[in-house]
This record gives structure tokens, sequence and C-alpha cells, in this order.
């Protein structure tokens, strides 16, 4: 499995999970606005402390995002593409964490998506400057007691979500933050296991270094981001099914990933269902 050294001291937790109430959610987000806007309206009445989001099908007015890239220096292990535009297209499948970051909703999130000119993207999307062009309804789980918290990271030099308890209490579901350098697959095993359960299904995303799947196909990058697409821990649960791009972004690929093989690069952030 390939590792990667970042700038900073490695961080002893290697893994941020707090178990908490949570429940499904159905919202709709406005149009004509800020994406990031439109979700934080959305969930303000909501009484939810973070959330995860899905969006399919989804026409936007304008759509900017980013892919993963060489860094300039070494600040850090990789960085970000210029923002690539797109204009009245549709958004296949986008997942959203949300969470905060210094008292405001703030948003992490890939997807799939394309317009006239690019049939099909991936990336990492600027949700500040995206704007649906009709209402649309986002469904996810939205948490009590476990919210996502956007800090300076010294490990890797990014600010990135931590995972804040807020009283929680175990009612099934949970948050959980995963650090660089360990396989994605049995980190997870290893959250499920911790909580003291049997077996949970998840949502999320994150970053890994390359990928390696069950049918032998790699994508040879050393930065990435992917979006689960199916993804469970348990007795003869399968590995997780991911969609993930590297850094050309000229090839996006999907499949389950090979057991012990895909370590995280800088994050991966998730959202917990126990299921047994």
């Amino acid at each position: 499995m390939r590792t990667i050294k970042h700038p900073g001291p490695i961080a002893v937790e290697r893994q941020q999970v707090v178990a908490c109430e949570g429940r499904p959610i159905a919202v709709t987000l406005a149009a004509g606005i800020p994406l990031e806007t439109a979700v934080a309206e959305a969930l303000k009445d909501q009484g939810v402390d973070s959330a995860w989001l899905t969006l399919s099908g989804a026409p936007f007015e304008s759509l900017n995002y980013v892919i993963p890239d060489h860094a300039p220096d070494d600040k850090h292990v990789a960085w970000y593409s210029k923002t690539h535009s797109l204009e009245n297209g549709l958004i296949t499948r986008l997942g959203i964490i949300v969470g905060q970051h210094k008292g405001q909703s703030f948003l992490h999130g890939h997807g799939l998506w394309g317009d006239a000119t690019v049939e099909d993207a991936f990336g990492h999307i600027l949700a500040p400057n995206s704007v649906l062009s009709e209402p649309v309804v986002a469904k996810g789980i939205g948490l009590i007691g476990a919210q996502f918290d956007r800090q300076p990271d010294p490990e890797t030099n990014f600010d990135l979500f931590t995972v804040k308890n807020l009283d929680a209490r175990d009612q099934g579901y949970a948050a959980l933050k995963l650090t660089p350098n360990q396989d994605v697959t049995i980190a997870l095993e290893a959250a499920v296991q911790d909580l003291g359960w049997g077996a949970a299904e998840f949502v999320g995303l994150g970053s890994l270094i390359g990928a390696v799947f069950e049918d032998g196909s790699v994508l040879d990058s050393h930065a990435t981001e992917f979006l689960f697409t199916d993804a469970r821990v348990g007795a003869d649960a399968p590995t997780p099914e991911i969609v993930i791009v590297g850094i050309d972004g000229s090839e996006i690929m999907s499949g389950r990933l090979a057991r012990g093989e895909n370590a995280i690069l800088v994050t991966a952030e998730l959202v917990l269902r126990r299921t047994s």
C-alpha cells in the first residue's frame, strides 16, 4: 500500500468518531443563489448540527469546481487545479458534508456533472460559486449532537473538518473523520468495531493515494478525490464502492476497492448509520 509523508507532525488520533442521534431529512434547495447559501437556508430550521446531503439530476445555472493537482511547494503534498467552470448543465450526483467554519455553514462536496461542452466531469465543488437553475430536493441524514467543524490540521497543513461532540448520545448514527496513510476499508471496519456496532452503512467522501480496485484496475495518481457510492461494513459486506478522479481529470474511475491497498491521502469524512 502506498503512503505519503505530510509536512507536519503525525496526529496521534487516527480517527475522530462521535456516535450521535440522526434522522433522514429532505430539504428543498433554492435556485438563483449560491449553493452554499441555499443549503444553509434549507437546513436552518431542521434542528440538526451537521448533515449529509445528496443531490441527483439537479440542473444548474453555473457550476465551478476543482480537481487534484501537484502542490506548488513543499507545504502540502497536493493542491487544487485551476477552477473549471460549467454553465447550464446537470449534476448527476453530488454528495455534501455540511458542517461549519468559524460559526458559519460550510460545505465539502464531491460530485459528477456536465454541460454542453463537457459531458462527464468529477471534482470538488466550489459551493459559494455554484448556482442551481431550478429548486432541487436534496436528501440525506441530519445529525444531532455531532458536528463537522473546519479547523487547521497541523499534519497536512490544510483546513479540514474535525468532529466535535456536542453532548451526543449513541442513537445509531455517527460522524467520522479519518486521517492519512491508513487503508480506508480497514479503518472503517475498525471504527464500526470501536463503536460497538455489528454492522453499518455509510456515506461520505475524501481523497486517496491513487486507487486499487478489486478487479485489478488502478488509478495511478498520487492525489485523488472520491465519493462513496455504495459502502457498508459488516459480515459478508463487500468493500466500499467509489467514483474517483486523479490529477489530470481525464479518467473518472469507479468500482469496489481492494481491501488493504487504498491509503487515505488527506482526509475521509463520513456519516454512519448502524444496521445491526
